[in-house]
């Protein structure tokens, strides 16, 4: 099974200033990562039919970068479900590993997520 990814566009120039900054790199990332709304689409699209996905973010200090703009950093979030006529009201928190890179040639932020394994059971 292939990993989730999602692309989104983004102007990659702002991140030609933050080579030598390591700090300004991770908040500008940071930023970006949030702003685009890719992250909770990657969760969600992971994480189809589990339940309500909510309090998506990015884990403290979990955010690293090489110069070349890749790096990782560890999403957290939770998935909730309320059902009164099933009885079920639970809260889980849940995290996933989370790739990412920035192409400065085709201004893109490129979001891969772990890996999503389906069940195939044999009829």
């Amino acid at each position: 099974m292939p990993a989730i990814t999602r692309k989104t566009k983004i102007d990659a120039s702002a991140f030609y200033d933050t080579e030598e900054n390591p700090k300004q790199l991770i908040h500008l990332l940071h930023h970006h990562i949030c702003k685009t709304g890719e992250l909770e689409k990657l969760i969600l699209d992971y994480e189809y039919g589990k339940g309500k996905i909510e309090n998506i973010g990015i884990l403290k200090d979990s955010l690293v970068s090489d110069h070349n703009l890749k790096g990782k950093f560890k999403a957290e979030y939770q998935i909730s479900e309320f059902s009164m006529c099933a009885a079920i009201d639970y809260t889980d928190d849940h995290a996933m590993d989370i790739d990412f890179a920035v192409d400065k040639d085709t201004n893109e932020l490129i979001l891969t997520g772990e890996t999503r394994y389906e069940r195939s059971d044999e009829l």
